[in-house]
């Protein structure tokens, strides 16, 4: 069980934490196949990618081909435009840029990419601020996008808060009443803070203001209904 002990104060790294192997790394390893088998099953050109939280590149080992064009932006926690730079090197048409503001993204331009990537990413930006950036990614979609974050709230809350709380140093803190409502899915009565309160049906329709909705899976089980998956896999059409 020592993986799921795992955390940054430990001196773990965010690849070595959630992507090496056991019950975690398959857990957070679905949203990349999410993503692979979502570009599959809607013949998505992934010729020129545009991809916010992108870290150090990981997704760009799940698509079809190396895409011509890459734009990713994320907040660089953890060093990780570091490390797409140093695995990717400099290609023509491939960048990894900071951003932590919507108007970050300003600087591309009037480009537009078929293909739009945001993996449990949008979870963690200031609610002030998401529609921000959902308007700033529709503003440079022209296809297809594909949104994977977390579901917490419902059993599956209940479940991976008792479990963190359990095995994990790095576990949130919430209130008797906070976990009440969360399991009960009243998201609205708990603290927002990144996971804590993060309500994947609100942000369904934030999304649905400026995209039409194709999709809502749970992964990594599709299966299962969404409200008992660990994540949730959102496909979707830039409108313009």
């Amino acid at each position: 069980m020592d993986y799921l002990m795992r955390s940054a104060a430990d001196g773990y790294g965010y690849n070595e934490r959630l992507f090496n192997g056991g019950i975690r790394g398959f857990l957070h390893t679905a949203r990349y196949r999410f993503v692979q088998e979502a570009i599959q099953r809607y013949k998505m050109d992934a010729s020129s990618v545009l991809e916010l939280g992108c870290f150090d590149g990981k997704l760009i080992d799940y698509l079809p081909a190396l895409p011509q064009s890459y734009w990713g932006f994320d907040a660089n926690w953890e060093g990780g435009l570091d490390l797409a730079n140093r695995k990717w090197g400099v290609r023509p048409g491939w960048s990894f840029c900071e951003a932590t503001e919507p108007a970050h993204l300003g600087v591309l331009g009037s480009n537009t990419f078929p293909l739009t990537v945001a993996m449990e990413t949008l979870e963690h930006i200031p609610p002030s601020i998401l529609d921000g950036y959902i308007d700033a990614l529709a503003d440079h979609s022209c296809g297809h996008a594909v949104f994977t974050v977390p579901n917490e709230k419902g059993l599956v809350f209940l479940g991976k808060y008792l479990a963190k709380a359990t095995l994990s140093k790095g576990a949130r803190q919430c209130t008797p009443a906070e976990v009440f409502n969360a399991t009960l899915g009243r998201m609205h009565r708990v603290a927002r803070d990144q996971h804590k309160g993060f309500d994947y049906a609100a942000l369904i329709r934030q999304i649905q203001r400026r995209f039409d909705v194709l999709e809502v899976t749970g992964h990594p089980f599709s299966t299962l209904p969404t409200a008992l998956c660990f994540g949730v896999g959102i496909v979707a059409r830039a409108r313009r």
